[in-house]
């Protein structure tokens, strides 16, 4: 027999969720109605105006009044008027209050069984690993740009500089910057970030082209300003990439990555 708890987690919600909706659309108006008339007889509790304490009791046992009949809100025993009108609130929203709890409960079992389902689809696939945590396959891999200016390099391995740009070519028609990724990859998205202390117009237009092994092949550009440019581009097959701007001019760039398996 299986445990309680599992038991409970694993009942059919229909029954609750039914009877909470059909409690709150037979008798919900009324609950609202006594719920707004408590208030204003707090509300004249914490003014305090003229007549305040009859008035304050009238709307109490109004409030009262609306829920008489309806099962289990009237309240026990002698109270004070304000206790018992919220207790009788209280009463009456039991229902409502146990079809929110199952909505929350089934929210924390989808949210349990698609951390399972992501979970045991990690470990059981690469590839499907591969598509939820895309790795950059940039990262630490032989770039070449078309040229260094301004003491900065026109190869490496690390996309490291001076913590606005990591190259910074030439005057160059078409300079461009190219990434060895080491093998043929799938590539689904690339990452750019501009520059951000001067001159960003000098990216754009921005070609991202692969190398199809004969010509290389465009498939995203940019021409509107950026800091941050995401592209979803794939998938797409390639061992090299690069990014180009197509014209006369220098050409820089504070970071690139290439998301792919």
């Amino acid at each position: 027999m299986l445990p309680r708890h599992l038991r409970q987690a694993l009942r059919s919600p229909l029954p609750v969720l039914a009877g909470g909706f059909r409690y709150w659309r037979q008798y919900g108006a009324r609950v609202r109605r006594a719920r707004a008339l408590c208030q204003c007889g707090d509300g004249l509790r914490l003014r305090r105006p003229r007549d305040w304490q009859a008035r304050s009791l009238r709307l109490y046992r109004r409030s009262i009044r609306t829920l008489e009949d309806l099962a289990g809100a009237r309240p026990e025993g002698a109270q004070d008027p304000a206790l018992a009108a919220r207790q009788a609130l209280r009463n009456a929203a039991k229902p409502y209050r146990a079809c929110l709890a199952e909505v929350a409960r089934l929210a924390v079992l989808l949210a349990a069984a698609t951390l399972l389902v992501l979970v045991a689809g990690s470990a059981v696939s690469s590839g499907f690993r591969a598509r939820l945590f895309p790795r950059d396959l940039a990262a630490g891999r032989p770039w070449n740009a078309s040229s260094g200016d301004f003491g900065m390099p026109a190869n490496g391995t690390a996309q490291v500089g001076d913590g606005n740009v990591f190259f910074h070519t030439k005057v160059d028609h078409n300079p461009s910057i190219e990434f060895d990724l080491g093998g043929e990859h799938v590539i689904r998205s690339v990452l750019v970030e501009n520059r951000t202390d001067c001159c960003q117009e000098r990216a754009l237009p921005l070609n991202v082209e692969i190398w199809d092994g004969a010509d290389w092949q465009l498939i995203a550009q940019r021409r509107a300003a950026f800091k941050v440019w995401k592209y979803d581009v794939g998938p797409v097959r390639a061992r090299k990439i690069r990014f180009l701007h197509p014209g006369t001019s220098f050409f820089h760039l504070k970071r690139i990555s290439v998301f792919g398996q």
